[in-house]
């Protein structure tokens, strides 16, 4: 039986990891709106309704961890600690010297299933099953995410690994700009805006040495 797990990486630091899912999960949730918006008027009975944006799509996961069973009586918060982590900062590292660092961007897959890159909004964590001397050793982890990559379609449509054929990454060396790499990938400095936008970067003039960039192939922005 093929494991479902969580594929997660930090553009800052540059670093990376998979948390494979104990129990594949019984039921998966994927949410997705859109936002219309109009004007009434007295000669109709409703508005006439423009597309304003789409919304980030969602999705939650309900996973189940249980060591009752391992001969050392594991812990299980080993398991579900790897799950708060892509709440915080880098994923925990330490952060103090790089102020502008993110949670890492994770990435659902389960054999034919491979979700959009998204964010974890919310990690609940209840345990339900103790030792006699108080060790948690069965816990259920809620896991609530939120679309990261608006490049993506919500599921693609046919290989799961085609979401990867389109674009390609790079890293920054010290001292690059963003318009600099543009020109580089596109022959095109104008292009940097693109760049910023694939990578949710709030300052685009702030590039880090060892940085992870998506190169977005598709240059329609």
């Amino acid at each position: 039986m093929e494991k479902a797990k969580l594929k997660w990486q930090c553009l800052v630091p540059p670093v990376g990891g998979e948390i494979e899912c104990q129990f594949n999960p019984a039921e998966l949730t994927i949410s997705k709106e859109a936002s219309w918006e109009g004007e009434k008027s007295p000669s109709f009975n409703s508005p006439w309704l423009q597309f304003a944006g789409g919304e980030a799509a969602t999705y939650n996961l309900s996973l189940f961890f249980d060591t009752y069973g391992h001969p050392d009586l594991k812990d299980v918060r080993e398991y579900t600690n790897q799950l708060m982590q892509l709440t915080l900062r880098g994923a925990g590292r330490s952060m103090f010297l790089v102020p502008f660092s993110a949670p890492p961007m994770v990435t659902f897959i389960w054999g034919k299933i491979t979700l959009f890159m998204a964010v974890v909004e919310k990690v609940q964590i209840t345990f339900t099953m103790f030792s006699p001397d108080g060790l948690p050793i069965r816990a259920k982890a809620d896991v609530s995410f939120k679309q990261q990559d608006f490049w993506d379609d919500i599921i693609p449509a046919q290989n799961p690994t085609s979401r990867t054929d389109s674009r390609k990454t790079r890293r920054v060396h010290a001292g690059q700009r963003l318009d600099q790499i543009a020109f580089e990938e596109y022959g095109d400095s104008r292009y940097w805006r693109l760049l910023a936008e694939s990578n949710g970067m709030d300052d685009p003039f702030q590039l880090v040495d060892g940085q992870l960039l998506v190169i977005p192939q598709d240059k329609s922005w």
